[in-house]
């Protein structure tokens, strides 16, 4: 028999977590004309365009116009003659993706932090600072959900001595050392995510998430073929769940649906899955910051609520003044399915 979730009847509160895994092409659909600077947000098969590696690469033998960037960075590495231009290649992505900056404005991942609450998780596998900086400029307005980065993150630093994660610049809390980067390049065929500390806490986290969640949103994450190990342990640790019987899935990518369907079926409970290409559509934006109570209503209670969704404003302040209004009612205690009813 399944497991249900953490939902107490007598609030309406499901306690368990929604889960968000972000890929590139998260970061690709919330900027497709570029930054506040108007600099271009790359996908994985497009970084060898945009850091100009192509010369780099041919001198080696190593490119021939058509490899995946993961692969070409193995071979480099793995190969042990060049350990400068793997180097290189490292500083240019750091380089690169330190300089994107969000614009004003409300963006997707403003939307995004504020749609979860403190329960829920969001792991992410970009290196881009967005995610990380629309946490940062939220965080008064609301509770917002924990984050791990799986991959390493510009904006995201460590102090590996005292086990301290913080954003860059930030001293450690407890030697009081100024905080490292995170490492963002390493060979990916013979992927291991528990050789350094950082990234093998940033994945016991998510497994731990994975294995109690109820709602899980896959948003821009291709799961490439390169990252064999990555898509072993989210499946081992979803499969581990005891809900998963009743959990619900949603895949947010512009890929077309058969495809995706294969693509994920694995992680399919018979019907328990939605495709959308685009985030407006999936329940976090439907029912922000009620994702995990508003399906359990539906599906487990057969007492619909009604759809709540964001509004569409570009103004950052009226978003978050918006999201404090479901915010007042988290702290009364109790979930109603009509949150500004009582205002």
């Amino acid at each position: 028999m399944p497991t249900l979730p953490a939902l107490d009847i007598k609030t309406n509160i499901n306690h368990s977590p929604h889960i968000v895994i972000l890929g590139a092409g998260a970061s690709k659909a919330a900027f497709l004309k570029g930054d506040a600077n108007g600099k271009a947000v790359p996908v994985m098969c497009e970084l060898i365009e945009y850091l100009n590696l192509g010369p780099l690469l041919k001198s080696h033998n190593l490119y021939c116009g058509d490899a995946d960037f993961e692969s070409l960075y193995d071979d480099l590495v793995s190969s042990g003659k060049y350990p400068e231009s793997a180097n290189e290649i490292e500083a240019r992505v750091q380089e690169y993706f330190s300089q994107l900056c969000p614009p004003d404005r409300a963006t997707i991942y403003d939307y995004l932090v504020l749609s979860l609450r403190e329960k829920d998780l969001i792991a992410s596998f970009s290196w881009d600072p967005f995610l990380a900086l629309a946490w940062q400029r939220n965080s008064r307005a609301v509770k917002l959900p924990k984050m791990v980065h799986l991959h390493g993150n510009v904006e995201i630093a460590v102090c590996l001595e005292c086990r301290v994660k913080d954003f860059k610049g930030k001293i450690c809390k407890k030697c009081r050392k100024l905080l490292i980067p995170t490492p963002l390049l390493y060979p990916v065929k013979q992927k291991n995510y528990s050789a350094h500390p950082f990234i093998e806490a940033e994945w016991n986290e998510l497994r731990f998430f994975l294995k109690h969640t109820y709602f899980l949103t896959i948003f821009g994450y291709a799961a490439p073929e390169t990252d064999v190990e990555a898509r072993k342990l989210l499946l081992n640790a979803w499969k581990d769940n005891p809900t998963f019987e009743l959990a619900q899935i949603e895949i947010i990518d512009i890929k077309p649906e058969e495809k995706l369907t294969r693509k994920w079926k694995e992680f399919f409970c018979r019907d328990h899955y939605g495709i959308f290409k685009s985030i407006w559509s999936s329940y976090l934006f439907r029912y922000p910051r009620r994702s995990c109570e508003a399906f359990a209503m539906a599906t487990l209670q057969q007492s619909p609520w009604r759809v709540n969704p964001f509004p569409k404003t570009t103004n950052l302040r009226k978003l978050q003044e918006w999201a404090r209004l479901l915010w007042f009612e988290e702290n009364d205690g109790k979930l109603s399915g009509k949150p500004f009813d009582y205002l």
